[in-house]
């Protein structure tokens, strides 16, 4: 990641008023600000949130999917466990259920470890960005908008009060640029520096606002993703409580037989 440079160089050519200092700044600067989000980084991640949106619509089919096929075993279940009982075809018929739910246990696993992994994938995503907001961040900050503007303002009347010998100013800023014998090349340089540098303040805050928008729309898969958590959740339940139903009437069939040949071996 990218570490921007400490906040004390853009004090530090404040005070000493370097304009050559100034310019090498401003070059490392826009420089950074074009690595810590490039046209690479941009196509990356719409790449990235694509393959997202679409395994997120694959998790949805599949989750219907196992909700028709519990619903089908649910539905035999309660309607001809009985049926089946009276008629002495119960174990076949629980058989057929088990497996029945294996296969079904099996796309549960898949579905489940599918969210998992999505939502994963969306949080390591969403990290990545907060990685480049924290790299746009000093440079958005560093130095406000406005205090660049008012030291521009100043400097520049300050050279048109030096240029026309004006008294109609500040004193300070008259006897600035008359005691340090300001030239007209170095007072153009210095402002270019500043305007610089709050171009690149001002790029890099709407750099990172935009990447907050992308996070937020991150942000906004995972309430679906954990609607798609929550109804398998209930379709897991489900099942189980079939097997558990089930496992009650095997033992209960078991030991109706046991009696029965018991009973047959009793004497006349």
């Amino acid at each position: 990641m990218l570490i921007p440079e400490p906040p004390q160089v853009e004090t530090l050519i404040a005070e000493t008023d370097d304009a050559g200092i100034g310019m090498s700044y401003v070059l490392r600067e826009e420089e950074q600000l074009a690595q810590v989000w490039s046209e690479a980084d941009r196509t990356e991640h719409e790449h990235s949130v694509r393959e997202i949106i679409d395994r997120l619509g694959g998790v949805r089919q599949l989750v219907e999917v196992v909700r028709i096929r519990s619903d089908s075993i649910w539905e035999r279940f309660i309607t001809l466990t009985l049926e089946r009982l009276l008629s002495n075809q119960l174990r076949e018929f629980l058989d057929g259920v088990d497996v029945q739910i294996l296969a079904l246990s099996q796309q549960m696993v898949e579905a489940d470890c599918e969210i998992d992994r999505l939502r994963a994938r969306v949080q390591k995503r969403r990290g990545w960005l907060k990685e480049k907001i924290a790299a746009l961040e000093p440079m958005a900050h560093r130095t406000s908008t406005q205090t660049h503007l008012n030291m521009m303002l100043a400097r520049v009347e300050g050279l048109e009060a030096y240029l026309l010998g004006r008294k109609d100013v500040a004193p300070e800023a008259y006897e600035y640029h008359y005691k340090r014998h300001t030239t007209l090349p170095g007072d153009l340089l210095y402002i270019r520096v500043r305007l610089s540098t709050t171009r690149i303040a001002i790029l890099a805050s709407n750099r990172s606002k935009q990447l907050g928008e992308l996070d937020t729309e991150l942000v906004g898969l995972l309430p679906e993703i954990d609607r798609y958590k929550s109804a398998l959740t209930a379709l897991v339940t489900r099942i189980e409580c079939i097997s558990e139903i089930s496992r009650y009437w095997l033992a209960y069939l078991d030991i109706a037989g046991d009696e029965k040949i018991a009973a047959s071996q009793e004497p006349e």
